[in-house]
């Protein structure tokens, strides 16, 4: 069921701008974003542009999380995180298209192989990912093991991380419970089009890893992001490994502190535009910076609890830290990988969800960066230049995860 929302009947709420502000418009490229919402078991839909919340579609699967494009299609899926299903919704009509169906619940499904015409979506209750053709919406290849399990590690009960293609013909499964990163080979037979998969290697992690982290797309260096485990005394970490000759080789292992191991727990690293540095963020209210070519942490930025996601602004030398369980975002200097400012996003937590959302967007032009509050369920738009909240929408829920998708001119960059 879709419910559209005309912009009279939403609270908007334009949040007061600082003096001296760029009053910047931004750019109408039709963007929309997508959300899930397990709250109320919904699509948020969201005009970015015009800062409208544009309907809501009630998804057929239990508690939707993410919504992730179906590869370069005009459609979305919506992963619900309790069903062996996917929701497949038309991102023009916003009409439902269907269910994939599937052996274990999904977790998240980002990772699209443009080569193969294939979308890999890992398993939330299995440690399990399954291959689906992304033109006929149809699971084609399943891998891993189709048992439940128990997660001990920080970073919760999801069985898998996030997917992970290598190259063009293999994949990550990350095994959360068991501690194991396996890679896999994957073709498509010349005469009937069937998929086909192989176990390549398994490497044994530390902890529970999170997700993978490329710096170059020219060379076979990978990093993987632990995440720790504060019950047994384990740092997070970041691991650097190297693809040869078919297999993923351990290479080296940086702990992101010796103290206070027993407050920590990473949940993201992302690289810097300079291809050397890489922020990681750990719950204790803390970006570590490492310099990835002498895998060493070389600085610790102070920021919010729960310090997740960055989000690099190249052309302005900033980054946007998400802080889920904190009431601002961080905006850093990444020249000097300093603190600028924190810039209050959310009111306290009401719903008991995270604060803000894993999904985060930057306009092609630069001057506007977009987010929710997820637990007070507000959109925002923050104005890049004066480094304030510009514009707000109310959807009420608790939006957490999704995509943002254009139609227009000047688009061709943005996913």
């Amino acid at each position: 069921m879709i419910k559209k929302h005309l912009c009279s009947l939403l609270t908007v709420a334009l949040l007061s701008t600082a003096v001296g502000s760029s009053a910047v418009v931004a750019q109408d490229l039709g963007i929309t974003a997508f959300y899930g919402d397990k709250a109320l078991g919904r699509v948020v839909v969201m005009d970015v542009d015009n800062m409208i919340f544009k309907a809501e579609i009630f998804t057929q699967g239990i508690d939707p999380y993410p919504v992730d494009q179906a590869g370069k299609f005009d459609k979305v899926y919506a992963i619900t995180r309790g069903s062996n299903s996917i929701d497949v919704i038309d991102s023009n009509t916003l009409e439902p298209m269907g269910l994939i169906e599937l052996e274990h619940y999904p977790r998240s499904s980002e990772a699209f192989n443009e080569t193969l015409g294939l979308q890999l979506v890992t398993g939330v209750d299995k440690p399990m990912a399954t291959l689906i053709d992304v033109a006929t919406d149809k699971a084609v290849a399943s891998v891993g093991l189709n048992e439940l399990f128990l997660v001990s590690d920080y970073g919760g009960s999801n069985a898998t991380g996030h997917p992970f293609w290598f190259d063009e013909n293999k994949f990550a499964l990350i095994d959360r419970p068991n501690r194991m990163i396996h890679m896999y080979a994957v073709g498509k037979s010349k005469k009937h089009g069937a998929v086909h998969t192989k176990l390549l290697s398994s490497v044994p992690t530390p902890t529970a890893v999170h997700h993978f982290v490329k710096r170059d797309s020219s060379d076979n260096i990978f990093y993987a992001l632990s995440e720790g485990s504060p019950d047994e005394g384990i740092s997070p970490s970041v691991l650097k490994y190297i693809l040869k000759r078919g297999k993923l080789h351990f290479v080296a292992e940086v702990a992101l502190a010796s103290e206070n191991i027993y407050e920590m727990g990473s949940h993201h690293a992302d690289m810097h535009p300079d291809g050397i540095h890489m922020y990681i963020g750990s719950t204790e209210g803390n970006i570590y910076v490492l310099n990835t070519k002498k895998m060493k942490i070389m600085k610790t930025i102070p920021v919010g609890l729960g310090a997740g996601h960055t989000t690099f602004v190249p052309e302005r030398n900033i980054a946007i830290v998400t802080n889920h369980k904190d009431t601002f975002v961080s905006v850093v200097d990444t020249k000097k990988h300093t603190l600028i400012k924190n810039v209050t996003v959310s009111g306290p937590q009401i719903n008991g969800a995270i604060l803000q959302s894993h999904s985060t967007f930057v306009h092609p032009d630069m001057n506007f960066f977009y987010a929710f509050a997820t637990d007070n369920g507000i959109f925002y738009e923050l104005d890049l230049e004066s480094l304030e909240v510009s514009r707000s929408v109310e959807t009420g829920g608790t939006p957490l995860q999704g995509v943002f998708m254009c139609q227009g001119e000047g688009c061709e960059n943005l996913m």
